[in-house]
């Protein structure tokens, strides 16, 4: 008889390893998975859950398209080799005992000819076991693998290991729900190393998973017949909303255990989902906890669920927990349990948004997702280089799209630079930035921002408030490691160009002077003034200023040192361009959005075309005596810094070019390593520079001598009038401000506060950055340390 083409592998699906428990039971020894990951393997019935699933669908598959191999820990309590090991982790899978059955052993009774059993008693699953000879059959074919079992991290990685070196021809797959370790974040750690490392494939369904095996799944339906105690005429659907005959067939089944269930339509999850408030009764009468369904695409459902699995754990009660899904063909569904939420009037934070009068009446809400909810997603935040341009997916390829939607709304063909939106506001042509810029525009290099799990696609409709006002998050489709602001950029987005229903041209204009003034936002660190500015008459614009001035209040804790406002254009730009083809949205909104768009177009090409050389920023003075002096000063970045991708050669030669003479370099000797320029000095000396070095750690301030020194030798240097110098720290902002700020007041006896806006007009608004450099230089002031 010819072997199948395709094996299915269970590694270690036995009692002792993952048999369900209570919540507070102890573990029956130091293997188990635990209650939450074999409550995710099995599901809360182990007969609906999974792994059963699974196994009933591989035994009904014909022997001659799938081989079942099921490897087993199988120990002997009196053998001496093993005394050690049962010792180390407490007695587990005795042989012959109930702990070493399989959780599944009524088919493994029911038919023994159906499948093989390996013992295996160490983590290598070869090494005293037949399985290298049970598999040599299929040495040097083709053959499709699938592995489901218990510890991905150790057992199941290992015998991919050995799978991939010792039948290099075999194609493996793992599924993400049909495997588990101690915990979820181990879990999906070692799912990530098996693709990246050896190459498995990670399936989030079951379907997709057993349809590569063979190309069919488990029969739901036959589940459905069996199992059900509700019936169709007791599903009470949402008259307004109605769904298919497949989708019903899958609340018949995730309301199994009932014996009436209701089901309310919410807004909100991606094209083609059905989101879905439910009340069900249970066969004893009893009201059950709400749930909210959410069916769709079978596929990005269970992507959906594996997205979610990873960040539950952090989220807690602040979130739902999965207690179901189940699949049907193409479709699929999740069953998402709310710890608390009541019964009554939900509704989306969009339909409150639209109700309130008072915008401050918002601030609970964002409060609770951004701080308690996200925020714990957020405060495990790490520094790491992020191509925003790639990651917020700008690519030439959208432009045809980009420049139907763009016409459409202007009515005529978008020819030349400039296009106008309506009467008298004219912008940047931004089909060009599509069809040409972006073929060559492209980030200097990847430059370190706060990178942390977000949700992904925060809108208005995700956001749920129950009948008390407690708040939950729905569809993590889109949650993965990212952008820390994605979430809050995107919800301003939504606010501006669907939330706020402007309609005229009047309005429009009065829009954009609000949109001009949150795009000039310059230091991210510094939060927006809850204040409604007085230009602003629209009190629907007013509700939208008032309400992102609380999104942007959590910009500083989270960006950290980053500040610089690109990474926000990046990201409202893609939002804002977005839009243009929302149907939710009107055609003056949608204009909004076109003219915040090329706006923003505009800062990010100049910002990207102005980090392709040096910038250096010189110290621009008022009238008189000053001039002498202007335009001699200049601050920048350390030149050469390696972690944003620059080249010292480079640097250096644009440094001479702009006529500099003398460098003043503020970094501590250990920085000059951590920022891979360990030969600056060197280097500087090599080209001629006249050199001072005054060490300041970073967001510190030096002492009164130091800077006194430093000053004196500045003073010195610029009373030849063909010097000029240029003064960094690492970003060309805190220190280098700092001491260009000490100069002014030195030399010329101007306050603190002249000084500093002197600075900041010339550099940046960020420049001088900590409150200790503030105070530095008011304390400095008020010495009257100057030049008689």
């Amino acid at each position: 008889m010819a072997k199948p083409s395709a094996i299915l592998i269970t590694q270690c699906l036995q009692n002792d390893f993952t048999s369900l428990l209570d919540k507070y039971d102890p573990l029956p020894n130091a293997l188990h998975v635990g209650y939450a990951e074999s409550n995710r393997l099995l599901g809360e019935m182990a007969e609906h859950g999974p792994v059963y699933s699974l196994i009933e669908w591989a035994y009904q598959t014909p022997i001659e398209n799938l081989e079942i191999i099921h490897i087993r820990d199988w120990h002997d309590a009196d053998a001496i080799e093993q005394k050690d090991h049962l010792l180390q982790f407490g007695p587990h899978c005795i042989r012959d005992t109930k702990g070493a059955e399989f959780v599944f052993q009524s088919w493994i009774n029911e038919d023994p000819t159906r499948h093989q059993i390996v013992n295996a008693s160490g983590l290598n699953d070869f090494v005293n076991t037949d399985l290298q000879e049970i598999l040599q059959p299929y040495k040097g074919r083709k053959i499709k693998v699938g592995i489901t079992g218990v510890w991905t991290e150790a057992k199941v990685t290992f015998l991919c290991y050995d799978l991939k070196t010792r039948f290099p021809e075999f194609e493996i797959a793992v599924c993400s729900a049909l495997t588990a370790s101690s915990s979820l974040s181990m879990h999906f750690i070692a799912l990530d190393k098996l693709k990246q490392i050896l190459g498995v494939t990670i399936y989030p369904s079951i379907g997709s998973f057993t349809q590569f095996l063979t190309g069919s799944q488990p029969d739901l339906e036959k589940k459905i017949s069996t199992h059900s105690r509700v019936s169709s005429d007791h599903l009470k659907l949402d008259p307004k909303y109605p769904i298919s005959d497949t989708d019903k067939k899958i609340l018949l089944y995730l309301f199994r255990d009932c014996k009436e269930a209701e089901f309310k339509t919410l807004d909100g999850g991606f094209s083609g989902n059905v989101v879905i408030k439910t009340k069900a009764i249970d066969l004893f009468g009893h009201t059950q906890v709400p749930c909210v369904v959410k069916i769709g695409n079978r596929d990005l459902i269970a992507k959906e669920r594996t997205s979610f699995e990873r960040i539950q754990e952090v989220l807690g009660n602040n979130a739902p927990s999965i207690v179901d899904f189940c699949e049907l063909g193409e479709r699929g569904a999740i069953k998402y349990r709310y710890a608390a939420m009541l019964d009554g009037n939900v509704r989306t934070f969009q339909k409150m948004f639209g109700t309130i009068a008072d915008p401050s009446m918002a601030d609970n809400v964002i409060e609770v997702v951004f701080k308690h909810q996200l925020g714990r997603l957020y405060e495990a935040s790490s520094v790491e280089k992020l191509n925003l341009l790639e990651y917020y997916d700008f690519q030439s390829k959208y432009s045809k799209g980009v420049r139907s939607r763009v016409e459409a709304l202007i009515g005529k063909p978008a020819t030349g630079d400039q296009i106008e939106i309506a009467s008298g506001i004219t912008v940047t042509n931004p089909c060009i930035f599509y069809e040409s810029d972006l073929l060559t525009l492209k980030e200097y290099n990847a430059v370190n921002h706060n990178l942390a799990y977000v949700h992904g696609d925060l809108n208005g409709a995700n956001i749920i408030l129950d009948a008390q006002d407690n708040v939950w998050l729905i569809d993590f489709f889109h949650t993965h490691r990212g952008h820390i602001l994605r979430d809050l950029l995107k919800l301003e987005n939504d606010i501006l160009y669907i939330f706020t229903k402007i309609e005229t041209e009047d309005e429009l204009k009065e829009a954009i002077t609000l949109t001009d003034r949150l795009l000039n936002q310059e230091d991210l660190g510094i939060p927006l003034s809850f204040a409604i500015p007085s230009f602003l008459k629209n009190e629907k614009l007013q509700k939208a200023y008032r309400v992102i001035a609380k999104l942007r209040s959590f910009f500083p804790d989270l960006v950290k040192l980053d500040r610089d406002p690109y990474q926000m254009h990046v990201g409202l730009l893609r939002y804002a361009m977005h839009t243009l083809s929302f149907d939710e949205s009107n055609e003056i909104q949608r204009k909004w959005a076109l003219h915040t768009g090329c706006i923003l177009i505009d800062k990010v090409r100049a910002y990207i075309l102005k980090t392709k050389s040096l910038r250096i920023d010189f110290v621009e003075m008022d009238s008189g005596e000053e001039n002498l002096y202007g335009k001699r000063i200049g601050l920048t970045i350390l030149p050469g810094r390696k972690d944003r991708g620059r080249s010292l050669s480079e640097d250096l030669i644009e440094i001479k070019r702009q006529g500099i003479t003398h460098i003043i370099s503020l970094l501590t000797e250990q920085e000059y390593g951590q920022y891979g320029v360990s030969n600056l000095k060197e280097e500087y000396k090599k080209s001629g520079f006249g050199t001072h070095y005054l060490p300041i750690f970073d967001q510190r301030v030096p002492t009164t001598e130091a800077i006194l020194n430093t000053l004196q030798w500045m003073e010195e240097t610029l009373s030849n009038t063909s010097n000029k110098i240029l003064i960094h720290c690492v970003g060309g902002l805190g220190r280098s401000g700092t001491l260009a700020a000490a100069y002014m007041i030195w030399k010329y006896h101007i306050s603190a506060d002249a000084a500093i806006q002197m600075v900041r007009k010339s550099r940046s608004e960020r420049a001088i950055e900590s409150r200790e450099q503030e105070r530095f230089l008011q304390k400095f002031e008020i010495t009257n340390i100057g030049k008689e």
